[in-house]
């Protein structure tokens, strides 16, 4: 849509200086029609400093319209938004639907189940008030994983802010299915999950599991199996607290900041 957006300003069908207002994204399918993309609220996020409108496929318009302080307007087709920037028929704007979210963790392990295991369940604890990373050691079948599990349900619930910061990474994923809930990500990627799966990356850039634990618990076991050069990597990524990697024509720099179990 953005190029098609950019032709008719270029042969005068609408106004250059209009364009200025707005930011477009969206699949331009050969019908005219508008087709939904992947990212939605993540370009909701970077952009809205830019105090611009955005115009987007109606189905994404929902989406990024959780984001408070920025104008999102839904379209089906080019000739809508085409319509919309010259003053023929305006398209309404999306209003803000941040949903309420419940006052207790849903759908999470509890650490209420564990019994015993008090030094451990201290460590869980302390780990989760001060936002520190946690290494569990010991031989297999003494609950290492299953206390890693519950620490996500004993941190607080996502802020506001916080919320469209996870669900923004997570619109970066194919097939992202539009859910808001106020868990913190838990992330537990295989023990043979590759750097690049870690960090992200890629010609189309998408979040490693490191983003994607952003905001909560990126569970990684059997670590020592993980090469020195292989944590060398991901350390620099929580060192700069971000994940810088080239792409196309852009260096895109996706946050983490999560807590780090090593059972």
């Amino acid at each position: 849509m953005p190029i098609a957006i950019g032709i008719l300003a270029a042969s005068g069908q609408v106004a250059p200086e209009k364009l200025a207002e707005y930011e477009f994204a969206g699949e331009l399918a050969l019908s005219g029609l508008l087709r939904p993309v992947r990212g939605a609220l993540a370009m909701a996020w970077q952009g809205m400093q830019a105090k611009r409108a955005f115009v987007l496929p109606e189905e994404n318009a929902g989406q990024a319209a959780v984001m408070r302080g920025i104008t999102v307007y839904g379209a089906r087709s080019l000739g809508e938004v085409a319509a919309h920037l010259n003053g023929i028929e305006p398209l309404a704007q999306t209003e803000c639907s941040v949903p309420q979210m419940p006052s207790e963790h849903g759908g999470q392990p509890d650490l209420c189940d564990v019994k015993g295991q008090h030094s451990a369940r201290l460590a869980l604890e302390i780990a989760a008030a001060g936002g520190h990373s946690l290494l569990m050691m010991g031989p297999p079948g003494t609950g290492k994983s299953m206390l890693s599990q519950r620490l996500p349900g004993i941190l607080p619930p996502l802020a506001e802010d916080e919320l469209v910061e996870v669900w923004a990474l997570r619109s970066l994923l194919p097939n992202h299915q539009q859910q808001l809930d106020s868990n913190r990500p838990f992330r537990s990627p295989h023990h043979s999950a590759s750097a690049a799966a870690m960090v992200g990356g890629g010609s189309d850039p998408r979040p490693g599991e490191i983003s994607l634990a952003h905001h909560g618990v990126l569970f990684w076991t059997n670590c020592p199996s993980s090469t020195a050069k292989f944590w060398r990597f991901c350390a620099n990524r929580w060192k700069t607290a971000k994940s810088t990697f080239p792409a196309r024509r852009a260096k895109p720099s996706i946050p983490p900041n999560s807590s780090l179990s090593l059972p």
